[in-house]
């Protein structure tokens, strides 16, 4: 069964390369977002009046006819957001907002995300965001997070503090730089596991930026992350070489290794609206502590950290995005292929203590090829996604990566009428391994949603992985079975 069912994937995944396209730009958005909270669940009933005062408009490809004239984006009318929500396995979520109209303080931002699976496991996390801008030209976030979980024969502590500066340029007498980061932050971590304390304290660096010049431009990253060192450098030509953009290339180093790596974008237009793309990009990546802690926060740390580099980032893509119509209609096809090494990557391996995993840092080869379908008819929205990886430890005998399904398909319908809005998501997982190498039963998860929304107000229930099949981060650990949320939501 499994073995036709592959079968028919590659054929579907084949058929589908012969489609066409359309690329849309590249847009990098950094700030504050009130749903990063809660995507880790599931995926969020969407309300358009929830974009009212959203300073990034949607976009839209200039080949595409607009049925109605773009209206002018309204002023924020409203300031303050709340969200509370509950769950059955005794979890609570809370994000609470506040956007002031003051130089001193124009963002305020508070998250609160406690889980508790089972009697035996219990997770609080706390996250303070705040913004300002001192001067027009010099906009400064602040961010506070603390995590704390507890588990038999297991505590853990964890405080980081970060200021963050973002700016698009900066112009020092005739040089000039582009798309500058740079963050200053301090990390804290106690742990007690199995009796045997662990504690940490580090100064985190972040720095990047692209000095502009005539011919070349020179991107830089230096970051210090939890102990360990690394940068990235890359000279990149500023123009085309035959209907190459801008290509480059790049050097990632740290304390344990040196890797060259090329940069490189090619876009091809096709019949229609469609466009061929290939894209190399490098990565140099923190492996920050608290990222693993979103996804479980029960992990032992240790000295072991190191920062992951990504010489290979290879993409193929075909992107066509159709016309608008009236009745039920393909509006956006999406194939791409993403062939990738990363160096040291973090997987989750065993402690002696049972449920307690920590981390491996390891290579990882993978190949992901994913088929994305947007469809749509007048107030029904349907999303239909493929996606085939084959994923392997290097050093290990190229053995299978854990916890990546070599099959993940996803069917999502969301619906409005009315002052109402409802969802239904069908995700399969299939062909997984565990940290031991281990076949994980495969999952059919069924989603339902249903939102009201009146004036400024909502609530909303969502009955989750409603044939209760077990979706697993760590194997030794309780898995996601059935639940119920339930939350209210108002704007002010």
């Amino acid at each position: 069964m499994k073995r036709t069912l592959l079968i028919l994937t590659l054929a579907l995944t084949l058929t589908l390369l012969f489609s066409q396209t359309q690329e849309l730009p590249d847009l990098t958005v950094s700030g504050e977002s009130s749903f990063k909270p809660f995507l880790y669940k599931r995926s969020l009933l969407f309300s358009p009046e929830l974009n009212m005062g959203d300073s990034l408009p949607a976009f839209v490809p200039p080949g595409v006819p607009l049925l109605e004239k773009p209206k002018p984006i309204p002023a924020m009318q409203h300031r303050s957001y709340l969200q509370f929500e509950g769950n059955m396995d005794f979890g609570l979520n809370s994000f609470i907002s506040y956007y002031p109209d003051s130089f001193i303080l124009n963002a305020l931002t508070y998250t609160l995300d406690m889980r508790s699976p089972i009697s035996e496991l219990l997770s609080v996390h706390n996250n303070l965001f705040l913004g300002t801008e001192l001067s027009s030209h010099f906009p400064l976030s602040f961010r506070f997070q603390n995590v704390s979980s507890q588990a038999d024969d297991f505590d853990n502590t964890v405080l980081d503090f970060n200021f963050s500066h973002h700016r698009p340029d900066l112009t020092i007498g005739n040089v000039s730089f582009k798309d500058i980061s740079a963050q200053l932050g301090y990390n804290y971590i106690y742990q007690k596991n199995l009796n045997k304390p662990y504690k940490c304290n580090y100064l985190n660096v972040y720095l990047a930026s692209c000095l502009e010049e005539e011919i070349l431009n020179w991107k830089t990253k230096f970051m210090v992350k939890s102990g360990d060192f690394g940068i990235q450098i890359a000279p990149v030509y500023n123009g085309d070489i035959m209907d190459i953009s801008k290509p480059g290339i790049h050097l990632l180093a740290d304390a344990y290794t040196i890797v060259p790596s090329l940069e490189f974008l090619y876009r091809y237009p096709i019949t229609g609206w469609g466009v061929l793309s290939l894209s190399n990009v490098p990565l140099l990546e923190g492996n920050d502590y608290l990222s693993f802690l979103e996804a479980t926060p029960w992990i032992s740390f240790s000295d072991a950290h190191k920062l992951k580099k990504t010489p290979l980032n290879f993409n193929a893509g075909l992107e066509y995005l159709y016309p608008q119509k009236i009745n039920f209609s393909l509006g956006r096809l999406n194939i791409n292929n993403n062939l990738r090494y990363e160096i040291d990557s973090p997987v989750l391996v065993s402690t002696n203590n049972y449920r307690i995993p920590t981390l491996r840092y390891t290579d990882v080869f993978s190949n992901l090829t994913s088929v994305e379908a947007f469809f749509k008819m007048d107030k029904l929205n349907m999303h239909q996604g493929l996606e085939l990886e084959l994923a392997y430890l290097t050093e290990s005998d190229y053995t299978r990566a854990p916890y990546r399904p070599l099959l993940n398909l996803d069917s999502r319908f969301a619906y409005g009428y009315g002052n109402w809005y409802f969802n239904l998501d069908i995700l399969q997982h299939y062909f997984t391994k565990d940290h031991r190498g281990h076949d994980l039963p495969e999952a059919i998860i069924l989603n339902l949603g249903a939102e009201y929304h009146k004036d400024n107000s909502a609530a909303y229930a969502q009955l989750a992985n409603l044939f209760n099949r077990k979706e697993w981060v760590f194997s030794e650990q309780p898995g996601k079975g059935r639940n119920l949320y339930i939350g209210l939501k108002h704007r002010f």
